[in-house]
């Protein structure tokens, strides 16, 4: 299996790289970078086509030359130019031909520097591919770190599904510690009565009692207590969806893990609050799909 990542020229295609090279080496599995020229059909007889299509040939050469300069010394990798009608649908061939466990992609340039932000090409792929997508928050940077933690967002509508099972086994299989977060955005108004902070630490201390016996149910078999005590349970408050994700506390080699269903129109379908914790994280995103348990 491999790790495949959307490579493009500037800034975006750099926080993918690092990622994906994070996750190469917590996988162990080998790199597939790749740079789509999208190569319209049929073929413009316009001049300026012919011109607009040897730029981006050369921008394409030049990024992957860049990228095989950061990748000197570290995780094996290929390195590819594909053609398609458009990035995404280049991408999306790539991983349908391929033995892709893993599709990285970075955020959108327009977004808020050191947040994930997607981008109108991670939008298309999200409705079309089955491999799991891992987003890079803008402008990150991962040189020579390991993943060592995953953290699962968990919710309400994640209470009855597969989430932490999935995210259990994926932990198991790179190596990673697990974390379990739910995350509490409270108005400022919230804030005006008084409350004893013995009582959120009961209500805190009982989220986690909860939480681990979710763990142990989800992961059966004779290592289900021993993984259910040695997660960490936290709860995020915040006055904003931004301020109660930072609250749980960031590290270098941190992943989120959010939980995203499927739709007739969509693989990768996420809620409104998912959304949201998707748009205001810090630390890379890990959209695991996820079903109901039976």
């Amino acid at each position: 299996m491999s790790v495949l990542v959307a490579l493009t020229p500037g800034e975006r295609g750099t926080a993918a790289l690092h990622l994906g090279t994070m996750m190469s080496r917590s996988s162990g599995e080998r790199l597939v970078v790749a740079t789509v020229v999208p190569t319209p059909w049929p073929p413009s007889p316009f001049p300026g086509e012919a011109e607009y299509l040897r730029h981006a040939e050369q921008a394409a050469a030049q990024a992957l030359d860049r990228a095989a300069a950061r990748l000197r010394g570290g995780p094996d990798a290929e390195l590819v130019v594909h053609r398609a009608r458009s990035v995404s649908a280049g991408l999306l061939e790539l991983a349908g031909r391929r033995e892709v466990s893993l599709v990285v992609l970075g955020s959108s340039s327009a977004g808020v520097l050191g947040r994930v932000g997607l981008s109108g090409v991670a939008e298309r792929i999200l409705h079309s591919t089955h491999v799991p997508v891992v987003l890079a928050p803008r402008g990150f940077a991962a040189a020579g770190t390991r993943l060592t933690r995953l953290t699962v967002a968990f919710g309400p509508s994640d209470e009855h599904s597969d989430l932490l099972q999935r995210a259990t086994a994926l932990a198991a299989t790179l190596g990673a510690s697990l974390r379990v977060a739910t995350f509490a955005p409270r108005p400022v108004t919230g804030f005006g009565g008084s409350i004893e902070s013995s009582a959120e630490d009961l209500v805190v201390h009982q989220w986690g009692r909860r939480l681990r016996a979710m763990i142990a149910t989800a992961s059966p078999g004779p290592a289900a207590t021993a993984t259910a005590t040695d997660v960490e349970a936290v709860v995020g408050q915040g006055t904003s969806w931004a301020d109660a994700i930072a609250a749980v506390g960031w590290q270098a080699g941190d992943v989120l893990v959010v939980g995203a269903s499927s739709s007739p129109v969509s693989s990768f379908l996420l809620g409104s609050h998912a959304s949201k914790i998707v748009r205001n994280s810090p630390t890379p995103v890990y959209l695991l799909p996820r079903s109901l348990r039976s």
